[in-house]
């Protein structure tokens, strides 16, 4: 659990630091309350996965029965007849779940692993407990033992429907289409994942809704697999002529890959905290306490000569420390204020100025893979990668400001007009 402890602590450090910026005070927790909190954290995700597996223990009923989805068989007995609102029994307690449905000859078809998973003694306490302590590909099998025990189903069978499933999901995922959906933000970021860099793009529409556009797996954060990325969100409907923000981790890769597919309606927002994540690296920890607060002055600043102004005083300031820091803090220092220089709201600039919208969705990936020992070769980090932002997906929320997009709209096309008007005024 070292991969979970590290991450309670960098959550519990980030709500101090909003916290202590919003003035409000903090509340000290007597150790059983800690552990009590951290009991009732460890249980919401396992029953998180527990449901994963019981849709695909549904599911897996459902194209015995009735094939796979739009499939035409004379054999089949049945046919599906979409799904109702119902709920299963996890440790004692109904958890909802949508109960796909399927009818013959006869009139519809009862599910017998539905009527299974809805006794009061479905899913005991014992298994939960397997699910809290961490699963691995070694342990995949003791926490599938008590489980196909008690409803009398074979653990091949699970483990080769979640393969299936996964595959079916990724292969869902890669055929999106956007036509009917256009984008304000487009965010971009490569992160590592599984010993691999996995480049993930996110769009946010006019409501303020998050969706997820594609994935894409590669050794590095390297030009082809941007381009390749692009290239994929544009054939399958991503709108090329319309002023967007593309907020990206600093990437010079991505950059390049997005003003190549998108040109002078790319404006780039480079992320605030990769910024100072990159500085930091050159510096240490005394030099670092000093150069933190003037970053964080002139991000905080509304006005952009102001926040340039201090900026460059910064670098200024570096270059009689250490060149290198120096060099980096100016490398795209100017599209690290985008947002400050197209007027957005304070909430919403804040929202914007960084990637941490993708690094959250991909949390929840990492919380339910980080105990894998072995990655095989192919597609299984994609697999994975795919079905826990998908997971995260369907908890998303409009983001924070919303209510100012309209405003942002505005501030990105009177920007591209002065930027066809005079494009040496505007970074692409």
């Amino acid at each position: 659990m070292k991969g979970h402890s590290k991450r309670k602590r960098h959550s519990s450090q980030q709500k101090n630091n909003e916290s202590n910026q919003s003035g409000c005070f903090q509340l000290p927790l007597a150790h059983v309350d800690i552990e009590r909190l951290l009991r009732e954290n460890l249980h919401g995700f396992a029953v998180d996965f527990a449901l994963i597996l019981v849709r695909e223990l549904l599911e897996d009923e459902l194209r015995e029965r009735c094939g796979n989805r739009y499939e035409r068989s004379v054999e089949r007995m049945a046919r599906r007849h979409g799904k109702q609102r119902g709920s299963v029994v996890i440790a004692g307690r109904k958890v909802p779940i949508d109960k796909p449905r399927a009818r013959g000859a006869e009139g519809e078809i009862e599910s017998r692993i539905y009527s299974l998973l809805n006794r009061p003694d479905a899913m005991p306490e014992a298994v939960l407990r397997r699910l809290v302590n961490g699963v691995s590909c070694r342990d995949y099998n003791d926490v599938l033992d008590p489980f196909t025990e008690g409803f009398g189903v074979e653990r091949s069978s699970v483990s080769r429907s979640f393969v299936e499933a996964s595959e079916e999901l990724l292969d869902k995922f890669a055929r999106r289409r956007f036509e009917a959906d256009k984008y304000l933000i487009v965010y971009v970021d490569g992160i590592e994942y599984g010993g691999e860099m996995m480049v993930v793009a996110m769009g946010v529409n006019h409501n303020g809704i998050k969706q997820l556009l594609g994935v894409r797996q590669g050794a590095t954060e390297n030009s082809e697999v941007c381009k390749d990325l692009f290239q994929s969100l544009v054939e399958r409907g991503l709108t090329v002529n319309r002023p967007t923000l593309f907020v990206i981790d600093g990437s010079k890769a991505l950059r390049k890959a997005i003003v190549s597919h998108f040109g002078e309606y790319a404006f780039i927002q480079r992320c605030q905290v990769h910024k100072k994540r990159n500085v930091k690296a050159y510096l240490s920890d005394s030099t670092w306490e000093d150069i933190s607060s003037l970053l964080s002055a002139a991000y905080n600043e509304t006005d952009y000569e102001r926040a340039l102004n201090k900026l460059r005083k910064a670098a200024e300031w570096l270059e009689r420390i250490n060149p290198s820091a120096a060099e980096s803090l100016r490398e795209g220092m100017e599209e690290t204020l985008t947002v400050i220089r197209l007027g957005v709201p304070e909430e919403l600039r804040k929202t914007l100025a960084t990637t941490n919208p993708i690094e959250s969705a991909l949390s929840v990936t990492r919380a339910r893979t980080g105990r894998v020992k072995r990655w095989r070769p192919g597609d299984m980090r994609l697999r994975w990668c795919s079905a826990g932002l998908l997971e995260a997906e369907r908890r998303f929320r409009r983001v924070r400001g919303y209510n100012q997009l309209n405003q942002l709209e505005t501030a990105l096309q009177t920007a591209f007009t002065r930027k066809s008007l005079a494009p040496d005024t505007w970074v692409a």
